[in-house]
């Protein structure tokens, strides 16, 4: 049987002057990321090795452009593969899916699958729900798409970030169910009507500056409007039903991460549904098909946000070792 659903939680009205600023700050950020990429990416510049084997449109929704890395090793002939769907973060504002395409390229040739990266309309031009929408319908179109060389009983969709909370509420769609066997969340946000200074007190003591503390009221203000109910499943996942999703979880926090409680107490949630005994450790654990895992000492986007140095040397190791138990765990339980 379902749980009732929680009492509804509505975002405080946004000050006139202060949703200016807020448009202000987002398009000028917004702006700057995307002519430093574009700089990146220059032909000389980039790396040809990250680079997708081709991209594509599909009629359904015109507007989005998607990139598909196909395995080097695979030619025509050859059986079809795993699928894995990725959708980048970027506070639902900002970013492309150009940004994965080193994670893409190489979760796909090291591990013999076609990568898919979605593109999906960004806030504020585009709130809540129609990103949602948007990436159903993508997703439903690639499965659909004969061209790709795809084994579509071998299905797995996950994000990073906001990315990760898209991942979480498109799957929770009708027409998605039981297409899908499996969902890596990357540090999601999964409860938005968790207010910044709460989750901001759920960090360790030595947590030190959290880089999403300044931003993730404005990120939440521009995807969801004053009469979005906060606590809808499909916008804070942490309130799904556990059938609604795919059968098989991965849940990964960042210990430093004013996200990480909540992701926990997500992966606890949707763990309890079944008879299973937990297995592992407190950081790391499996139950019931879901797998949790918070990576110590580490914050939000470590493994994109690398730094230099020894810290460098240190999230370089974690993020290989993070992708590396992602494969072990999608092979063993959902690509089979």
């Amino acid at each position: 049987m379902a749980s009732q659903p929680p009492e509804p939680v509505f975002g405080t009205p946004v000050p006139f002057f202060t949703r200016l600023v807020y448009l202000g700050q987002l398009y000028l950020t917004k702006f700057a990321i995307k002519v430093v990429f574009r700089i990146i990416n220059l032909p000389g510049i980039r790396n040809k090795a990250h680079q997708p084997t081709f991209t594509k449109v599909y009629p359904i929704q015109p507007s989005l452009r998607h990139r598909i890395f196909v395995p080097k090793q695979w030619k025509h002939g050859d059986a079809p593969l795993p699928l894995y769907l990725d959708i980048h973060g970027g506070g639902f504002v900002m970013l492309e899916p150009w940004v994965d395409d080193a994670f893409c390229a190489n979760f796909c040739n090291e591990n013999k699958l076609v990568v898919v990266s979605l593109d999906y309309p960004l806030a504020p031009a585009s709130r809540y729900p129609k990103a949602v929408h948007a990436l159903v319908d993508v997703v439903k179109a690639v499965l659909g798409d004969e061209s790709l060389p795809i084994d579509t009983k071998k299905v797995t969709i996950g994000g990073f970030s906001a990315g990760a909370n898209l991942s979480l509420a498109c799957t929770q769609d009708p027409s998605l169910q039981g297409k899908i066997g499996g969902l890596v969340a990357y540090y999601p946000p999964c409860d938005i009507s968790t207010p910044v200074k709460v989750a901001m007190a759920t960090r360790p003591a030595n947590a030190g500056k959290d880089i999403l503390e300044s931003s993730a009221d404005r990120f939440n203000w521009a995807y969801c409007t004053d009469d979005i109910n906060l606590r809808d499943p499909q916008v804070s996942p942490k309130y799904a039903e556990r059938a609604k999703l795919p059968p098989k979880l991965y849940i990964v926090g960042c210990d430093f991460d004013l996200l990480c409680r909540d992701s926990e107490i997500m992966a606890e949630k949707f763990a309890s549904v079944g008879n299973s005994k937990r297995t592992g450790t407190d950081d790391c654990w499996e139950r019931n098909g879901v797998k949790w895992e918070r990576i110590l000492g580490e914050q939000h986007a470590f493994d994109f946000v690398l730094g230099s140095g020894e810290i460098m040397a240190r999230r370089m190791k974690r993020r290989a070792e993070m992708y590396a138990s992602v494969a072990e765990f999608l092979f063993r339980e959902v690509y089979i």
